[in-house]
């Protein structure tokens, strides 16, 4: 009897020095638009089916496996799954995707993963609750209604004065998802809702979008 007993102690035993071998801890920190931390994100391992959801600061740590898959999920975020093997950092930086319309980010804020003041430094935005027809062009609307903002006689829209000598300083227009190179074809009557990004809420666009995105959707959805 001894002997067993001493058997499934030696067992367990060596089972949790496997175990303890075979697992890790990734320490991450999870964000949206490249620099709003976002909170209450769930976080779960793949293999070792462990769970955890990122705190205030974006900030999360989770025990997985050496050879494992760490998957986080949001509503109104695209799902993000980050491999785990010998090669990857103890500590990661995780970036949660969204459309940032006037809808996704009032979920974001009513969900609770990102604030009302984090959400007014990277965003601003105006919908059809405006009068939009009343505008002579859709750069009369950017004028009157977006602080730090400013339209030159080529239709170069520059937000908060000039960031570059060499690279141009207009902004990166974006039409119901989609890049072109000018706005001045858009009717007034025609907008549903425009974004402002600037800084580094702007970066989800690429290199192009280093002085600014303007984000316009349209109500028939197409340009």
């Amino acid at each position: 009897m001894w002997k067993k007993i001493s058997l499934l102690i030696c067992l367990q035993v060596y089972s949790l020095i496997l175990f303890s071998q075979d697992t890790r801890v990734i320490y991450g920190k999870c964000s949206t638009l490249n620099d709003l931390p976002v909170f209450g994100i769930k976080v779960h391992s793949q293999k070792l089916k462990t769970e955890t959801t990122t705190d205030s600061l974006g900030h999360f740590a989770i025990v997985c496996s050496n050879k494992d898959r760490i998957k986080l999920q949001g509503k109104v975020f695209s799902n993000v799954s980050v491999k785990i093997n010998h090669k990857t950092n103890d500590s990661i930086d995780v970036n949660m995707s969204f459309y940032p319309t006037q809808k996704n980010v009032e979920l974001a804020i009513g969900y609770g993963y990102i604030t009302e003041n984090n959400r007014t430094q990277a965003i601003q935005y105006i919908d059809r609750k405006h009068d939009f027809c009343s505008y002579l062009n859709v750069y009369d609307i950017l004028r009157n209604n977006f602080n730090n903002l400013q339209v030159n006689d080529n239709g170069c829209v520059v937000i908060r004065g000039p960031s570059s000598l060499f690279a141009s300083n207009c902004a990166l227009y974006i039409v119901d998802g989609v890049k072109t190179e000018s706005i001045s074809y858009i009717s007034p009557c025609d907008v549903k809702e425009i974004s402002v990004l600037k800084d580094a809420s702007a970066a989800i666009y690429g290199s192009q979008s280093a002085p600014g995105v303007i984000l316009i959707n349209l109500k028939n959805g197409n340009h």
